[in-house]
């Protein structure tokens, strides 16, 4: 997104992975690869600290979770590269050899259980609770237009549950444990502007 104020401009935007099921080879391939898009370009903000505002960005304070297995995410940026990186980023994100595509493909094929769907529509809820609660662009102010926008954004089908805990042990519970405690799912060394990415 990018806001204009007269002749100035601040760009933001990002690209962040939100399984119903955590999968570490999944999540391992999603951010080597947009650690290798950020090294690609060698934008002035690492990789390290993209994935940091990502993981405090889509974080649920009253369920004290995270909507995702996060990725990068930026705002607020006046730099010339901004643009640019931004562009590179939504290329990227269908790209056949990309970040998502891969993942896409290798779940194609699974079938789901009905316990395992109405898991996911759980998880979409929370999707949904974090646009409409915490979202910077909705609470920026809601016009007729932006309500529109969020909700065709939203998934068709989600669900509610009141204190919804899964049983110890289980997929769903490794799970939510992730998204409570984000992770480092690349190793990091020294980055293309000499720095060191320091893990969170």
């Amino acid at each position: 997104r990018v806001f204009v104020v007269g002749e100035d401009e601040w760009y933001g935007g990002g690209l962040d992975l939100t399984p119903s099921y955590v999968d570490a080879d999944d999540c391992t391939h999603f951010h080597a690869e947009l650690c290798r898009l950020c090294n690609l370009h060698g934008t002035p903000t690492t990789y390290a600290e993209m994935k940091a505002t990502c993981d405090d960005y889509f974080y649920l304070p009253a369920r004290g979770e995270h909507r995702g297995v996060g990725g990068v995410f930026f705002d607020d940026l006046k730099a010339d590269w901004a643009p640019v990186f931004a562009e590179a980023l939504l290329d990227s994100a269908l790209a056949e050899d990309g970040p998502y595509m891969p993942i896409v493909r290798r779940r194609l094929p699974l079938e789901c259980s009905e316990a395992q769907k109405q898991w996911q529509l759980l998880r979409r809820g929370r999707y949904i609770e974090f646009n409409l609660l915490y979202d910077r662009g909705v609470k920026f102010g809601l016009s007729p237009e932006s309500v529109e926008r969020v909700l065709v954004s939203s998934p068709p089908l989600v669900a509610f549950k009141y204190k919804a805990e899964p049983l110890p042990g289980t997929a769903e519970a490794e799970t939510l444990e992730v998204l409570r405690r984000p992770r480092e799912w690349v190793s990091l060394g020294d980055q293309p502007d000499g720095r060191t990415a320091d893990s969170r």
